[in-house]
């Protein structure tokens, strides 16, 4: 979720880049994964973009991937994947589908680490612990895509700022695509809206008085509810049998009172990425 320096240009394009994916959605086949069998995929590079979402401040991170998939005949299909976490999809449902989830909330830190070193804005917010996440997601498969709807919560209560956040919970739902546009070039994209609880909101976009007084930042509460509206592009290159390159595109828009916060410093965002990949 990193991005491409200021967002300006991005406040209506993102609509035109929906419009248009939800386009291809529509006429264009859908390009089903072969996960028949079990395949280790590693990589790196770069990312670019903002330092949380709603930040007008932009930086350069490093990107990593790893991920295993596990295909099984009666037990389903493992996959355990970074950043993402561990999946399994239960057997047997076929257009439908359901799987566990297992993520990971790494929090924030009021001095975020990038390649250029830390940076500083949110100081004094202080630090929101990380935790593991639970959930669960139910899946169509269809001619043209993946219709989706996940949930994940937190493991664990957490306190920030003074006060005792309890357990953050966000659902998402929306459509995910893949089509090969030649033998070796396939096109992901992945459309969907965000909720989220009281608490995750809090965690993401409140101030509590304590960070209040010691930022510049005034005290903020918002409600739960829609957070915000996510595209998601993906080109893979399959350069060689076993050797590929990726890139991206994430554009965002905040909605709700993820808007009004004094942390938000830009609505609509976007972030970018460029990785090497290699698949045992």
């Amino acid at each position: 979720m990193t991005a491409i320096g200021g967002s300006t240009f991005l406040k209506h394009p993102v609509m035109l880049i929906t419009g248009a994916t939800l386009a291809l959605a529509m006429v264009l086949p859908a390009h089903a994964d072969d996960s028949s069998e079990p395949s280790v995929t590693v990589g790196g590079g770069l990312a670019v973009g903002p330092l949380y979402e709603g930040s007008s401040h932009y930086a350069a991170f490093p990107s990593l991937k790893l991920k295993a998939v596990l295909p099984t005949n009666d037990w389903g299909t493992f996959t355990a994947a970074f950043p993402d976490g561990l999946r399994w999809d239960l057997p047997g449902l076929s257009p439908f589908g359901v799987a566990l989830l297992i993520g990971y909330d790494q929090g924030r830190k009021e001095r975020i680490h990038t390649l250029d070193g830390r940076d500083d804005y949110l100081r004094g917010m202080g630090n929101l612990d990380s935790t593991a996440l639970v959930g669960a997601e139910a899946y169509w498969i269809l001619p043209a895509g993946r219709l989706f709807v996940r949930g994940l919560q937190a493991s664990q209560s957490r306190n920030y700022g003074g006060e005792h956040l309890g357990r953050t919970a966000y659902l998402e739902a929306g459509v995910a695509t893949a089509y090969p546009l030649s033998s070796t070039l396939t096109l992901d994209s992945t459309l969907y809206g965000t909720w989220s609880n009281e608490n995750d909101m809090m965690a993401r976009f409140g101030v509590t008085a304590q960070q209040a007084a010691r930022t510049r930042f005034d005290e903020y509460r918002p409600s739960g509810g829609m957070r915000d509206v996510t595209l998601k592009l993906g080109l893979t290159w399959q350069w060689q049998p076993q050797l590929a390159l990726e890139g991206g595109l994430k554009t965002y828009a905040l909605v709700g009172d993820a808007r009004n916060s004094p942390l938000t410093g830009e609505k609509v965002g976007a972030g970018a990425y460029l990785n090497a990949l290699y698949r045992f």
